[in-house]
């Protein structure tokens, strides 16, 4: 489990390529809540950052519903846009606060772990092959009235 200076932690989705990009988001975050700097820089690379960990999710959602789809995309943009705003506070030289930074964090961690993990967790169910029995395995399995009423 990865945790967070503030005592924040995510939980493995079991993909190890939404878990590194995780890693190095949280990293990011926990920079930012850790009181190191919090301006326009940070923000940047926190957005360029969580902008192309979306569009691996976006790659994995083909298994999802399309409301429940639509609702994770949703929450993605909702989320870029919050970076923007900030993002332009900091352009206009407007102070950044902790809470802020917090804000980031909390909602990074709850998505994470609720529709993150649920995505995997779709995406692994949709990729099990079914189990495929063979005819002879199936015709074996019959009883011998029912292979009787295959014969007639």
């Amino acid at each position: 489990m990865t945790h967070a200076p503030n005592g924040g932690s995510l939980i493995p989705t079991g993909s190890g390529v939404i878990d590194a990009e995780h890693g190095a988001i949280l990293d990011l975050l926990s920079a930012m809540t850790a009181g190191g700097p919090f301006g326009l820089a940070e923000l940047t690379a926190l957005r360029h950052e969580v902008a192309e960990h979306f569009a691996t999710e976006t790659a994995e959602m083909a298994v999802l519903a399309a409301d429940r789809r639509e609702r994770h995309e949703q929450a993605h943009r909702s989320y870029l846009a919050n970076i923007d705003t900030l993002i332009a506070t900091a352009e206009r030289g407007n102070p950044l606060t902790g809470d802020d930074a917090n804000r980031l964090m909390l909602w990074f961690i709850v998505h994470s772990n609720t529709a993150d993990t649920e995505l995997v967790e779709a995406s692994r169910r949709a990729g099990d092959e079914p189990p495929v029995i063979s005819m002879d395995d199936w015709l074996d399995s019959l009883d011998e009235a029912d292979r009787d009423a295959l014969r007639s």
